[in-house]
């Protein structure tokens, strides 16, 4: 009924695996970070349909992943497909652009897995399944950030006064990088947007199924060049580029994992700063504590904190029954 391997395959039901490879029929993806595209070319290859919302199924497509139209199901939120004797739809997720959480009817049985997710009952609807499979990454007790529920406004003020100094670089993954975008703009940070290359690519795909990301300009382009000249602008690059930052800009590292100061300095022109796509170890908990599932499955296949979810929810909240996957954990 309900299983996750090693390799982070979330097996629901009978014909579903979720965010890792296994031969059923059909693979689902959560969204289109790369931990959960595992083994995509092997399911495309022996999956008959890979189903996601349009959003994650488009991002894919960026990304160098080729699905074929008629292995291609599109299924928006809150749509139920009935396919060989089960039922399966897709809920928000509040992570990056297109995730979503995923239910499964099979005998009678609803078992939903998450995903990855933050502000679960606002921007995450909380599930109640019969089964219910959690995200554990942030699942020890010390993962809690103080200053989450300000965390959009500091980093929009923090982008905003930099500017004053000249040219921004952020740096993130790709999907965290337009989520940014769509925060600044909503606080009104104007400055022009300019990208290259896959991140230019991406945010053509937010703004085609309408984040409202504007004044977004191509590095290359005549346009681009002469914002650049003018040094008032926001450039957006990947993560890993960020040990290679130009220090004549300042430069902004997004990362979930700087927990207990929303900022830190790593040297005169260059910063960290903690804003997550993902709830902390209180919106685990919330979920777990609101959703009416008795049972609760510990996803560690992509966390070393699913044991200290395990004794934690044992612990305090001795009314759900608590299951760390894979059994290797």
């Amino acid at each position: 009924m309900f299983d996750i391997l090693d390799n982070g395959a979330i097996l629901l039901g009978k014909n579903f695996t979720i965010d890792g490879h296994f031969r059923r029929l059909f693979r689902v993806l959560t969204h289109f970070h790369s931990d959960h595209l595992n083994e995509l070319d092997k399911s495309i290859k022996e999956c008959a349909s890979i189903i996601a919302t349009p959003i994650t199924l488009d991002a894919i497509s960026v990304l160098g992943y080729t699905v074929p139209k008629h292995k291609r199901i599109d299924l928006e939120y809150g749509i139920t497909l009935d396919v060989v004797n089960e039922k399966i739809r897709l809920e928000k997720a509040d992570h990056i652009m297109g995730a979503s959480q995923v239910v499964v009817n099979t005998d009678g049985i609803e078992i939903a897995y998450t995903g990855d997710f933050k502000n679960p009952g606002k921007g995450t609807p909380i599930l109640n399944p019969d089964v219910l499979v959690i995200d554990a990454t942030y699942g020890s007790p010390l993962h809690k950030r103080p200053y989450k529920e300000e965390a959009e406004m500091l980093f929009s003020d923090y982008i905003r006064d930099a500017l004053i100094q000249g040219p921004v670089r952020i740096y993130a993954y790709y999907g965290k990088i337009q989520e940014a975008m769509r925060i600044l703009r909503q606080f009104n940070v104007d400055a022009p947007f300019i990208v290259s290359g896959k991140i230019k690519d991406l945010t053509n795909v937010a703004i085609k199924h309408g984040i409202r990301i504007d004044n977004v300009f191509e590095e290359k382009s005549k346009e681009g060049r002469e914002i650049m000249k003018d040094g008032w602008y926001i450039s957006f690059h990947h993560v890993t580029n960020f040990k290679n930052r130009d220090k004549t800009a300042t430069n902004f590292l997004l990362d979930g994992w700087v927990l207990k100061d929303f900022i830190r300095r790593v040297d005169q022109k260059s910063f960290i700063i903690g804003l997550s796509s993902h709830g902390d170890f209180d919106d685990t908990i919330y979920y777990i504590d609101n959703t009416t599932a008795d049972i609760i499955v510990i996803d560690g296949s992509r966390s070393k904190f699913a044991r200290d979810l395990f004794e934690f929810g044992r612990k305090y909240l001795p009314k759900k029954t608590f299951i760390v996957l894979p059994r290797s954990v």
